[in-house]
């Protein structure tokens, strides 16, 4: 499982990177995000226009119980995920992912980041409203993949991280090939990535504050 994650990009990097269209609103600068906490995600709108916006990090569908991270193995077999694969993936910005991992009475945290800066996780998101139609919750959940061998010594599943030819085809609405897509969520190369164990939680909470845009 990942743990928490931090996304520290200003917007208009993640704008370039991702080819946004619409920003409806994003918070950087945040050090540590956790599950249950809103986390700013990509997706495709029915016009084609790419949205940034924000979820809560923990899907709520109408049929299950929160699920914070969803493994590629089962995502494709399980028939209540086959309309939000099918139609509600996103990508999920993110600066690096902790990993904790617990002996006795220790617990040390491994902090994963990609050399080459802001990377993008894929993701399925839901909408759920409320019975009496007034209320509405955007949720999502990242989906994991088997680890490589930076991250296989304290766990055995990873972010699905991916680059930007799986991003281009995982938001594309038209993809319904599930072969293909289960396909891109692989691990990535184990070389791209760099790991830095640190001393203490305090750490995941370095100087800087959250800054948010909304429009």
């Amino acid at each position: 499982m990942c743990h928490s994650i931090s996304i520290l990009a200003d917007v208009n990097e993640l704008v370039k990177q991702f080819r946004i269209d619409r920003l409806l609103s994003y918070s950087s600068n945040r050090y540590e995000v956790r599950p249950t906490e809103s986390v700013s995600a990509v997706m495709m709108n029915k016009k084609g226009e790419r949205i940034l916006d924000e979820f809560r990090w923990g899907l709520m569908p109408f049929w299950a119980k929160d699920a914070v991270c969803g493994d590629r193995d089962s995502i494709f077999t399980n028939v209540v995920f086959e309309r939000i694969v099918r139609k509600q993936r996103c990508i999920i910005p993110c600066s690096g992912f902790y990993i904790s991992v617990t002996e006795g009475k220790e617990t040390e945290w491994i902090k994963f980041k990609m050399r080459s800066g802001t990377f993008g996780i894929a993701g399925l998101y839901d909408v759920w409203r409320a019975p009496s139609g007034e209320e509405e919750l955007r949720t999502c959940m990242m989906l994991m993949t088997e680890a490589n061998s930076l991250v296989s010594p304290y766990q055995r599943r990873m972010p699905a991280i991916l680059d930007q030819d799986q991003a281009e085809m995982w938001l594309q609405p038209e993809m319904k090939d599930s072969r293909l897509l289960r396909s891109i969520l692989r691990p990535v190369d184990d070389l791209l990535m760099v790991a830095n164990v640190l001393s203490s939680p305090e750490e995941k909470l370095e100087s800087g504050s959250d800054v948010s845009v909304f429009v």
